[in-house]
């Protein structure tokens, strides 16, 4: 924790996740949002209350101007949740690196984007590493249930036949993002296609698969 108000976040992307994040922020001690970022048109200038759905103002205004926020915010730490993919978020998180802050992202390639995209993650850690930062990409899952979890729980194994890892949930009540990335409300046909996109169903497991293969050898 830094200073006497917590550690200082700006939080970049204000969408379901992120304005959850918010919501847990507010009512977390040792934590101080002083920035917001956005570009949607529609958040951009209103309070950061009123767009996270607290039923209270506070005092913060949603911005599209990334530069801006960095320069004034004075923050230690910006918490981005903008997209599930590298290619989409890389952009964002080289600027954010280059402002000298630490990240920590809920982009799900992110969580061990070593093996899928070992080019772009040599850049990023050359790029964190000159500017002295850090970058971490983490969540419920993947980044900790069927990746962190299995790893800390064999520790304790001398020898590992098999590993399975379940996750059960109730997609009806989740995000209209997450239900769509899932296939709901899909004909099989479009399923399939998107299926082929490589940008539907769980977005992480080989992360997760990748993690774990790897940290056991």
């Amino acid at each position: 924790m830094k200073g006497d108000t917590g550690l200082k976040i700006i939080q970049f992307g204000i969408g379901p996740i992120g304005s959850a994040i918010v919501k847990l922020l507010v009512r977390k001690k040792g934590f101080q949002i002083v920035g917001a970022i956005d570009i949607d048109k529609a958040k951009v200038g209103r309070d950061l209350g009123e767009v996270a759905g607290l039923q209270r103002n506070l005092g913060l205004k949603v911005s599209d101007n990334p530069t801006k926020v960095f320069r004034e915010a004075k923050a230690d730490l910006v918490v981005h949740s903008t997209s599930s993919f590298i290619p989409a978020v890389i952009s964002q998180l080289e600027q954010i690196t280059k402002a000298k802050l630490d990240i920590v992202s809920t982009c799900e390639e992110l969580s061990y984007p070593f093996k899928k995209y070992p080019k772009e993650s040599r850049a990023l850690d050359r790029l964190a590493k000159k500017y002295k930062t850090t970058m971490l990409g983490t969540g419920v899952n993947p980044g900790f249930l069927m990746d962190t979890l299995v790893l800390t729980s064999s520790g304790v194994c001398q020898d590992i036949d098999s590993i399975i890892a379940r996750r059960i949930q109730d997609a009806s009540n989740r995000r209209l993002p997450f239900q769509k990335k899932i296939g709901a409300g899909l004909s099989p046909d479009e399923f399939n296609e998107n299926v082929a996109s490589g940008k539907f169903g769980h977005i992480g497991l080989p992360e997760s698969a990748a993690m774990v293969a790897e940290k056991l050898g």
